[in-house]
């Protein structure tokens, strides 16, 4: 942590979503490992954002460990993760473009 920190405070935003203010933000897909350290961050920032009025979806994978998204070439739970971000990544842009599209014609 202090060499992540280099100094600064670990309640800035910019060290941690978590002390952020996320009002406004776009929908969030948020992916965490059931054995990982970063668990209840995790947690903290889906509430926080539910809490600022953000659609803030958690997913959490059990047994799984940080950053296992990196494994998706041989574990298939990492595949299909990056498979329902994927999803999510489309959806969001498809409801961007919808916005867009019916504030043009406004």
């Amino acid at each position: 942590a202090d060499t992540y920190l280099a100094g600064a405070d670990a309640r800035a935003p910019l060290a941690s979503p978590v002390y952020a203010d996320l009002a406004g933000l776009p929908p969030l897909l948020i992916h965490a490992g059931g054995d990982e350290i970063l668990l209840s961050d995790a947690t903290r920032l889906a509430e926080r954002a539910a809490d600022a009025g953000v659609d803030a979806t958690l997913e959490v994978a059990p047994g799984l460990w940080h950053v296992w998204h990196g494994w998706a070439g041989a574990l298939p739970e990492a595949a299909a993760a990056l498979e329902r971000i994927g999803a999510f990544v489309r959806a969001c842009v498809g409801i961007t473009i919808e916005r867009n599209a019916e504030r043009s014609r406004e």
